[in-house]
Formats: structure tokens, sequence, C-alpha cells
């Protein structure tokens, strides 16, 4: 077991240089290490000396000075072999987030500690008993994983798979043939987001969490109170004609909201389209794209509810999380989104994408070249419960010259600190490439933040070697977060190369501190109105009984409320909304055909924004806001808007 070859050692109660010559009694060892190394205080965290000489100390400290060196090299290459491991099907959708967030740091730890534990116990071999006893069943495990599992080998898989990554995909408008699944797309929705808050849930001991979820609650609820809006909520929803009066208001909105009348998405439409059909079709090209992205960053599950939806596309049939979001994007992942939740830090990838998108190709008139990719940066949106207390953090702070959701500015602060170097980077090594930022729902709103934060400041033109970086975001569902108080020609240019996209009925882009006081003053006005008539009150919710116009009146306008507090009517912060729509139950090829108007983010004059349009209590108003169901909305818009000989090919 002898050697001379360096290694690295993790020391768990060393503090000092004295310290180690009791641990490590090599000779000459103390004297280097106080002449020429800064040992660190931090309990568990690996030696790394910080002078010039760890070369020499690196030698001197050799395997067989290791506690229990046959038990670490067995913990060791459990830990290597878990971390490869992956499992078919729904089990590996269910393993793959939990051996990430939960299994391998445990792994970790006990590689750390159970050597350390068995040095100190005067047992002769008890390094050898430990190693065999832990190492033959990790053996038979690996055995049986590798011969009865069915599954590809992971180095064989990756090679084929990376000749393919990068290159043109027409998507969209090739029929596979394969059935699309409905029902087994929303489960497989519903199980990743049910594993995730699982790990939210079950990392707690591990960072803290609990303390941040019970701060943050503290302060939602010392805003509710503050603002006056808890008293709103508690007397319109916990009302015990509450249920009653939302189905009433439901059916007085769906009325209104049919195809062919005064449709929510009429009242916001602009008057003509802001851009030529050429860019239009390029903008949903590059959306067919980056929606994809949106939906990698969720994990495999929500891949294969996508998968599942369409057949615009063959189904990727690989377990490996890695390999299968790189094939879903069809590009080269720099940094994986961790499992779980975190209050602090939303999940994200970033991706090295060798191909340009087409609103550059429009603009610059270049073909694809390695010099014109992008370095994209998607955000998951809300996926846990650490990501539903951040959505609910709703009451604004200023933010580039104006307002923003209070949550969400906080995440795109703490996200770009994070990310900021690492893309900064990326975007060195490949001269010539832009910056693109999406996400979906809670990443949505966060990605408009960072991506008006850093064209407001003119943040690459500062860098050198990158002032030509463009940066542009993709949002899908965005929900409300930035309020611009006044016209300012600077904040309007930040936002030009934002495209945000709305589906059907989603309730998200609707969903604001000021959009709930609204509704809860018009749950207020209906209760008020039918005092005493509850059956009467009971046959209008179930549809037994006409609504009277009077009572239409109340749900269909405008109350007129000042803000609250802290609670100003905030917009999605670009110059359009393009809302999908469905057209039709079946297209030619059996698919939901959906179209798309350009509609205001925000009132412009006299006519009217999202921003003020009430929530719709709609049955779908959930479903429609899943990621695949937007990738769905936006294939079927691209291959309305392109015929046949006008393909653009969606990479």
């Amino acid at each position: 077991m002898a050697t001379d070859s360096p290694i690295t050692i993790t020391l768990s109660h060393v503090k000092d240089s004295h310290d180690l010559a009791k641990v490590f009694p090599i000779e000459g060892a103390t004297e280097d290490l106080e002449e020429d190394a800064e040992l660190s205080e931090v309990v568990g965290q690996d030696f790394n000396p910080q002078t010039g000489d760890n070369a020499t100390i690196s030698k001197k400290i050799t395997p067989e000075h290791v506690k229990a060196p046959r038990l670490t090299k067995v913990l060791e290459g459990a830990t290597a072999d878990l971390e490869d491991a992956e499992l078919p099907g729904i089990a590996g959708k269910v393993f793959s987030p939990v051996r990430d967030r939960v299994l391998v740091p445990i792994a970790d730890r006990v590689t750390k500690i159970l050597p350390t534990v068995v040095s100190t116990i005067p047992i002769p071999f008890l390094d050898d008993i430990g190693a065999w006893t832990f190492g033959v069943p990790f053996s038979v495990l690996k055995a049986g994983y590798t011969h009865l599992l069915p599954h590809e080998f992971k180095d064989e898989v990756k090679q084929n798979m990376d000749k393919d990554l990068n290159k043109a995909v027409k998507i969209g408008f090739e029929d596979f043939g394969h059935r699309t699944k409905p029902v087994l797309s929303s489960i497989s929705g519903v199980v990743s987001f049910a594993v995730n808050t699982a790990i939210d849930i079950t990392t707690i001991p591990f960072n803290g969490k609990l303390g941040e979820w019970n701060d943050a609650i503290v302060k939602f609820n010392g805003y509710l109170m503050y603002s006056g809006v808890g008293k709103d909520l508690l007397r319109s929803f916990f009302d015990d004609n509450a249920l009653e009066n939302m189905a009433i208001i439901g059916r007085i909105q769906a009325e209104r909201n049919k195809i062919g009348g005064s449709t929510r998405r009429m009242r916001t439409a602009m008057s003509r389209s802001p851009v030529k059909s050429s860019i239009f079709k390029a903008i949903m090209c590059d959306a067919a794209r980056f929606v994809r992205y949106s939906t990698a960053v969720y994990g495999v599950g929500m891949i294969d509810s996508a998968d599942l939806l369409q057949n615009h596309h063959k189904r990727i049939k690989i377990d490996w999380r890695q390999i299968k979001i790189e094939k879903y994007i069809n590009a080269k992942v720099a940094r994986l989104p961790e499992p779980g939740g975190n209050m602090n830090l939303l999940g994200h990838l970033i991706a090295v994408d060798m191909r340009q998108t087409q609103l550059a190709k429009m603009t610059t008139g270049l073909t694809d070249t390695v010099e014109n990719g992008n370095v994209v940066l998607a955000i998951r949106g809300t996926h846990s419960l650490s990501g539903i207390i951040r959505d609910a953090e709703g009451y604004t702070e200023d933010f580039c010259e104006g307002k923003a959701h209070a949550g969400f500015a906080e995440l795109a602060n703490n996200l770009w600190n994070e990310v900021e170097d690492f893309i900064v980077e990326k975007l060195h090594e490949n001269p010539g490439y832009n910056l693109v930022i999406t996400g979906h729902s809670l990443g949505a709103g966060v990605a408009t933040l960072i991506s008006l934060k850093l064209n407001y400041e003119r943040y690459f033109a500062k860098i050198r070697g990158l002032e030509s970086v463009k940066v542009s975001c993709f949002a899908f569902a965005p929900p409300p977060s930035y309020m611009q108080p006044n016209d300012n020609s600077k904040l309007t240019e930040a936002m030009k190369n934002t495209y945000s996209f709305i589906h059907e009925n989603d309730c998200v882009p609707f969903m604001s501190v000021d959009a709930i006081h609204r509704l809860a003053h018009t749950m207020k006005d209906v209760d008020n109105l039918h005092k005493g008539f509850t059956g009467s009150r009971a046959l209008m919710a179930f549809g037994l009984k006409p609504i009277p116009d009077e009572l239409k009146d109340i749900v269909l306008e405008d109350p007129g409320l000042p803000p609250v507090p802290d609670g100003e009517r905030l917009t999605i912060p670009s110059p359009f909304v393009i809302w999908m729509r469905k057209i039709a139950e079946k297209d030619s090829r059996g698919l939901p055909g959906f179209d798309a108007k350009f509609c205001h983010p925000h009132r412009k004059d006299h006519k009217l924004g999202t921003s003020d349009l009430s929530i719709l209590l709609d049955h779908d108003m959930i479903n429609d806001h899943l990621s695949p169901q937007y990738e769905r909305a936006i294939y079927s818009v691209l291959r309305k808007a392109q015929s046949k000989e006008d393909q653009i090919p969606i990479k």
C-alpha cells in the first residue's frame, strides 16, 4: 500500500502545526509548515497550504500516514460509484436527485469521519476488518448494478451524443409518430415537484434552512399586518361563502373570456404588431430553443413530462442526468442545477451553446460560426417549499430606479453574484458569444430582473474584451416583477431584448400583491351583495341560476383601489408580451392548435396592460402554467407562422 505519490489530506481536528506534528510525526514537517504554510482553522476543510511550498509537504504526507487508509479507499470508491450510478425509468427520477442532495453528502461525511474513529480504537487490523466489512457488500451492489439492471454504459452514450450536440435540428415539423400522453405528462411533473420538495425538507438538518424559512415567514406575516392585505385576505378567503364566491367570479370571468368576445387577451392586445413578421418568426424559433432550457433546468422529471406531451422530437431514452439534459437542450452543460431548494440561491444551469440565435442572424446577417454562439443561464422556477416562500415575498423594494418584487430582487442579486465570475470566464473563453438568460415562472421573474440590471448598468461594456456582448432574455410565464415609475429611455432600452410569453389561462403572470388585494376586494363585494341569500348563491355557483348583471359589473369592473404600502402594481419588464391561446382542439397532427398576439404588459394610451387584469379563477390556471404546456404552445405557434417552404431550423 505504501507509495511516494502525493495525496490530499482531509484534516478534521488539526488546528495548527503542533497538532499536525502529533497526528503526522514526520521529521521536518512541523518546521516546514510553520515557515511555509498557513493552516486553516475551519474544521473539516481540505488542507490547502497557501504558500508555494505545498508540493514539498505533499511529498512528505503519503498514504501510510492516512487514518485507516484501506477503509478510506473503500469508502472513497463507493462514494465515486454512487455519484455515477443511475437507475432506469421512474426509479431513476426519484433516485438521482435524492442521490445528489442526500446520499452523496452523507457518504462524504462518513468517508471523512469513520476512518478517524476507526484509527482511534486500539484493536489490531481494525482497518482491514472495516475495509472488508464495507468492501464486500459494496462490490456485490456494484456487480448487481452493472450486470443485472438494463442500462447503457455512460461513457459510450456520452461519446455518441457528443457527436450530435449543437447541430441544427428541425423540431416541430417532423412527426415522429408517437402518441402524446397528457395524463402521464402531468403525473411526471407532479412526481418531479414532490421529489424536489422532499429533498428540500430532508436537507434541512444540513444547511440551517429552517431558520431562513422562519425569518421569511415572520417577515411576510409582518408585511400582511402592516399593509392591511392580511385583513382583507382573512375576511375574503376564510369566509363561510368563500368557495361559492370564487365559483361565481370564475363563471363570470369565463363567460367574458370566450374566444370571439371581449377576451382578456383582446383587451390588452396591441393594435399593430411591434415587429415585422420575419422578426416574429425568429423570436418564436429562438423561443422554441430556450423554452427547452427552462424545462431542462427543473431536471429529468420535467423533461420526461414535456416529452410525453408532444411528438415534435424523438423521445430521450437516457437515464443519466447530465447527458439527458445536454441531449434535451442540444448543448454542453458547464454547470448543472442542484436538486432540492435553497432560500437564497435558485437552481440554475449554465451551458455553452455554439449555435447563433435566429434573432442575431436577422440583425447581423452572420451565419453559424463558433464565434457567434451563446452562454446560456437557465433559472429554475418554483419547484420546492423554498421557492414558494420566496414567491410570497411580494412586497416591493428599490431596484434600477424603480420598484421590484423584493423576493425576486434578492434572488436576482444573489444568483448573479454566484455566477458572475463563471459566466465572464466562459464569455472570455468564447469570443463573440452573447449571454441569453431564460427561465420559467419564478425563474422567469428573476431572469427579467437580471437582464434588466445588466443592460441598465451596461455591465459588459465596462469589461475589456466583452464590450460587444449582448444580453437577451426569454421569460416563460413571468410573474409581475418590476414597476417603472415614469418614462425613462434608459430603462426602456434595457428592456428591449426581453421576450415574455403567457400561455392560455396561466394565473402566474397576473399574480402580485396588488392583484391579490383587488381579488380579495371583489370577493368581499360579491359576498356583501348577496348576504342572506345563501341558497341563491349556491345555485349561481353551480350554474343552476343566471347571474344578475349587477353582480357581473362588480366582478368585471376595476375597483380602482389605491396600492397598498409597498405593494405597487408591478408589471412584466418587457416591451411586449406574446400571449398564446388555443384556437383548435386538434390540428393536422392531432395536437391542440395555438395562435399568438402581442399584448401590452402595462397600461399605455388608455389601453389596458396585462398588469391591469385581475387573476382569472379557472380550473386550468395551474395546469396552463406548467413549462411543458408552454413548449407545446410555442411549437404550435411556430408551425403556424412558418410555411413548409420557409422553415427555419430550430436549434
